[in-house]
């Protein structure tokens, strides 16, 4: 599971790929995972005969032990993959979008206020009233 996760979000930044190609890697990840979670959910009989004990925990059969685990599996690691899918995205969109319109976010070094705009407005020449048809 450390060699998995290398490429995402390991120690050296050489190693690590795009932002996209993580959430691409992450996506397939999560598809790998459906062939052993359905394997184990839908088998109709025990998958692993040493599992198939008289001495249950809690009562739980074998088979909705294992259907239980599969579905665990699925649900469980997709849940978690597709949160951080989803929070490298919004991470990605948002440093996108302000480097794209950072120039329309420039500071400005005083803050207007209202004496600035009423000056502003004095400066300028009144606007002529438009002429009425009658």
């Amino acid at each position: 599971s450390l060699l998995m996760w290398l490429p995402v979000c390991g120690p050296f930044k050489e190693f690590q790929i795009t932002p996209m190609a993580k959430m691409i890697y992450l996506f397939l990840n999560s598809v790998v995972a459906t062939v052993p979670a359905g394997w184990l959910t839908f088998a109709e009989g025990v998958v692993y005969k040493h599992y198939n004990i008289p001495t249950r925990v809690w009562g739980v059969s074998v088979s909705n032990d294992q259907q239980i685990a599969g579905a665990i599996m699925k649900l469980g690691g997709s849940i978690f993959l597709w949160t951080i899918i989803v929070a490298m995205f919004f991470k990605h969109f948002v440093k996108t979008f302000r480097d794209e319109n950072k120039d329309d976010y420039d500071k400005v070094e005083t803050i207007l206020t209202t004496a600035d705009i009423e000056r502003a407005f004095q400066a300028s020449p009144p606007v002529e009233e438009p002429k009425s048809i009658n």
